[in-house]
Formats: C-alpha cells, structure tokens, sequence
C-alpha cells in the first residue's frame, strides 16, 4: 500500500470501477495509467481511476455492472414471537451464539453502549473497520479506513474521553440497532437481551458514498447512500477476521438498492453466493421496503400492440431519477418520453447509444443509454436518467421489435433516493425484492407485525425476475424494541430488523452445528434450509409465495426439525 493510493481511494477526483478480472489480463492498467486498485476475489477487482481519463469517454463503453450501484438503508416482542428465547434457556441447548462471530456493514456502532459489553464490563466486540477515518492502521491486503481492535476499544472504554481514543461513531444509529437485536447483551434490570448474547461482534462502518457517483445517479448529496464496492470489501474484510479467528461468522446485510436486474447477477450479490457458500459462513440479506412504494411497474405487450404507455408521476422538488428498463431476452425494446407539458424524445432504439436532451421549455435534462446485451443476464437494459424533471405525469412509451416473450420490467430507485412522492400510477408491488437480497444463497428476509401477524405493508414481494424463490422467511419487523446509540430504547421497522433477528438465530444454529461440532460443514444453504423447515406456516396461505416465503421465523421449530431426520 502507498497513502498516494489511500488518498486516491477515498478522494473524489477518482472513479470507482468494480472490474471483472477476465475482461483484461492487465486490469484497467491497459486503459489508464496512475490507477490504484483493490482485489475482492478472483473474480473481481476494484479499480479507482482519475476523473480526467474519463471525460472523453461515454458510459457505454463499459459494461453495465463496472460502475458500483448506490445502496440505503432498509428502514422505515421479535425474540419471543421467533422462540429464541426457548433456544436460549433451553436446559440442554442453552445457545447464545459462543464462539461465533456476527458481522454487520452498516452505519457502525456505538461501541461505548452496554448492551455490547460482556458481564465484567469488557467488549464483546473483536474488531471495527472505518472505513470513513483515514488515520489508523488499514486491514491487511485494503488500503483504506482504520482498523480499532478488542484491546483498544478496552482501553477507551475505560477512558472519560473514549473517543479520542477510538474515535469511531455511528451517528445515524441504524448498526448499532441491528447489533443490538441480534447480539445485545442481557440487561439484568430490565431483562432485554439480544438473539446471540455471547457472540463476537464484528463492524464495517461503511463510508458514504461519492459525491460524483450520487451526481451521476441523480441522488441528492444529503442522501445517506453507500457504494457497492465498499459494501464488497467489507464483506471480504469480515470473511478474512474470521478466517483469522478462526471462528464462523454470520453476516447481517441490512442495505438494499433497486439498480440491477433483480436476478441475484451484479458483482455484490454473485460476491456474497461465493461467500455464503462456504462452510462457517451464513450470510442474512433484508428483503426491502418497496413493495407498496410504486417503484416497480410490469409490462407486458399482447399480441398486435405496438407500444405500451407507462406513466409515472414525478413530485415536486425533485432532484433526479435514475429508472431501469429490464427486457426478456431475445426480445427489443425502444421507447420514447413524454413530458407534462407534451413536450416528447422520439422514439429511440439500442443503435441510439447514449444520447443526452435537454428540453426547450423546461430545465429537464434526460440521458438515455441503452445496454443491448447486458453482460449478466443477456437481456437488453435501457437507463433512463432525469435531472430537475418538470412535476406532474410523464409518459415512457416502450415499443417492442420482434417480441417472444413480450415481457418487461421497471424499477424506479429505491425509497430514500427520490421524492415521496414520485411514482408509477399502475404500480406491481411483486419483484420489489432490493439488491443484494435476491441473489440465490443468502437467507432473504422480509417483515411481520407480531401481535396482529400480518404481512408489514411495505415488505418487499418476490420472486425475482426470473422467478426464483424469494423470500425465503419472514420475521419480527414491526416496531421491534432495540437499543440505539447513547443505550436509548428505540422501536425499529422494516426489512433490516427481521435480518438481524434472523441473523443472530443463525448464530446460534451455528454454535450448535459447528462450534459445538453437531454439524461441523454447516454454510448458509443448510441453516436456510433448516429455517425453511422450522418456519411457521398459516392453513389460510400456500407456500412458498411471494409475501411470505416459506413461512415465519421458528428457531425452536426449526431444531424441532432435526429429529425428524
């Protein structure tokens, strides 16, 4: 590492690439000079080239997947509804996640908070990387952020000062929320503990996304957003402190986006299949909140129809969309827009490249690059970016060339990203699963109000666009009770808290398989599919479906389970 490339990694005169090591032998060296870079696996490297070698040069003449996706946070009596606590004080069992190590890429965490110290008062945390604080030691084989250990965070803690010390924070309070429900500390006085009380924690806070990459996707600069390439590091980073401890580890991923096919192919989701598929690794994703947010509309042209109008509404004040067109391969698309004010681009097909137009009687500036054969999934991708659109109700027009499958998809960003209220007018709340959660080997999770059992409204919908099974299960994320920075109690809702209660009974199944030497070659496929078997299943629904997967979350049933083998 040289601090020239840790610089360069964090500054925003450089551009983020997330590279697929067999499109070149020599990586971006070939293209560009001066570029520094990061390796994720064998697969992908990242790359982080000037700003000034890309100014001649169009987004199309990349692939699709090269530039990181932007992903939020999905937020909008869990333990005991889960039987949790039945595992816990089971007289025979008695698992609380030893010997394991929960892992979570977040906002990071209020490591001065109780419920994250052990019974004599010392952390249960192993390590934290900031990846925001340029001033520490960086993990070995990543150049960037600064690592805070067990004995240093000891030693703040036993400081009036700790954060001159340790001077990692989590201001937003979204980490230290799912830390704390999926690994907090008993509270004697009051009697809340967390799912895996005695598990090792282990935190990513992740830095803020770019500047340049939030201008380019049409994201405000106040918007709390994080780069798919960070969120891949620190997944590495988790994978290899465990390797290193010798432990196994649960991931908790509580981010999502709506950029991507919704196939489970971008480089994020296909990095955490390849982490979750080994033995000791569980990695838990948070379905999403989109489902009745009128981000997503289902297109499909009948036979004779030559267009398809799809109208949207964009809200006053908006900043920027960035809207993603998915066809079914073999089929082309084109499409032309229409403005509130009538105003129209003509109809455009994949030989258009990348055209930008600005509109005569308005500010709107749109950019329209069309993917004729994205690299993933093979189908034909049409992004369609907007800045300072004119309010009220647009008009996408997608024509069909040749059609077999006559089907298409549209996803507006991701809650958070856009105005309240920008949306379709004929919404589909189903295929609203968010990146990463539908790719194939991480436990999807979605969102149940626990005393009235229903399905939380906003729980993203399956299955993926391809008609993969997801989600998998559904747990406790409806005003579920956790401790926020500063030890307050906070209720929590959405997707990101049922993973964390999912995730730490992960832990505990991986105590029992793996630390206790039940089931020692135990990977996320095992404890999804022992969840499955355990999970809640109402007489009034047939499953799996799209809302509910296979059921609700049932530690104690899913133990059950295992004598029926």
């Amino acid at each position: 590492m040289t601090e020239n490339c840790r610089e360069k990694i964090v500054s925003e005169k450089y551009v983020d690439f997330i590279w697929k090591s067999s499109w070149s032998p020599n990586g971006l060296e070939s293209f560009f000079p001066e570029v520094c870079f990061q390796m994720i696996n064998d697969f992908y490297d990242i790359y982080y080239v000037s700003r000034e070698y890309l100014e001649t040069r169009s987004r199309t003449d990349y692939e699709y997947e090269v530039f990181p996706k932007l992903y939020g946070l999905l937020e909008n009596e869990s333990l005991e509804a889960s039987r949790i606590l039945q595992i816990q004080n089971h007289p025979v069992l008695q698992l609380k996640g030893a010997g394991v190590i929960l892992g979570f890429l977040d906002t990071g965490i209020d490591y001065t908070n109780p419920c994250f110290r052990n019974s004599v008062g010392k952390s249960r945390i192993l390590e934290i990387w900031d990846q925001s604080i340029q001033t520490g030691s960086t993990p070995a084989g990543i150049d960037y952020g600064s690592i805070y250990g067990r004995e240093i965070i000891n030693q703040a803690l036993e400081s009036d000062i700790p954060f001159s010390i340790v001077p990692s924070r989590d201001e937003i309070g979204h980490g230290t929320q799912l830390a704390a429900i999926a690994a907090g500390s008993l509270d004697k006085e009051t009697g809340w503990v967390g799912a895996a009380p005695l598990a090792d924690i282990a935190v990513v806070k992740l830095k803020p996304a770019k500047g340049y990459l939030k201008q380019y996707f049409g994201v405000k600069a106040d918007v709390i957003a994080y780069q798919e390439n960070d969120i891949m590091l620190g997944l590495r980073y988790l994978h290899e402190l465990a390797l290193r401890e010798r432990k196994p580890l649960v991931v908790c991923i509580g981010l999502g986006t709506n950029m991507g096919g919704h196939e489970g192919t971008c480089p994020l989701a296909s990095y955490i299949s390849a982490i979750g598929s080994r033995v000791g690794r569980c990695i838990v994703v948070a379905g999403g909140n989109e489902a009745n947010q009128g981000h997503h509309f289902y297109g499909m042209l009948k036979d004779g129809q030559e267009y398809e109008d799809v109208e949207f509404r964009v809200a006053d004040g908006e900043y920027g969309i960035t809207m993603e067109l998915w066809g079914s391969s073999p089929d082309v698309l084109s499409v032309s827009l229409i403005s509130p004010t009538g105003e129209m681009i003509p109809r455009l097909s994949a030989r258009s490249g990348n055209q930008r137009f600005d509109f005569i009687f308005e500010k709107t500036v749109i950019y329209i690059d069309f993917q004729p054969v994205e690299a993933q999934s093979g189908d034909q991708l049409i992004v369609i970016r907007m800045f300072f659109p004119m309010p009220g109700i647009w008009r996408l027009r997608v024509y069909g060339t040749n059609v077999l499958r006559r089907i298409f998809n549209i996803w507006l960003p991701v809650t958070g990203f856009i105005a309240e209220g920008t949306k379709f007018l004929s919404p589909n709340p189903d295929i609203t699963l968010t990146g990463p959660s539908n790719a194939e080997i991480p436990i999807t999770v979605g969102a149940y109000h626990v005393q009235n059992k229903s399905l939380y409204i906003s729980s993203s919908r399956g299955f993926t666009r391809r008609g993969r099974i997801k989600p998998d299960l559904i747990a406790a994320g409806v005003d579920v009770k956790t401790i926020g920075p500063e030890n307050r109690s906070v209720s929590m809702t959405g997707t990101s808290i049922a993973a964390s209660v999912t995730a730490g009974s992960a832990a505990l199944i991986l105590e029992w398989g793996i630390v206790r030497g039940n089931w020692p070659t135990m990977s996320s496929l095992e404890i999804k599919q022992l969840l499955i078997r355990g999970a809640n299943r109402s007489n009034n629904e047939l499953y799996p479906n799209r809302s509910w997967g296979y059921g609700t979350l049932n530690l104690y049933s899913a133990f059950e389970a295992l004598t029926r083998f």
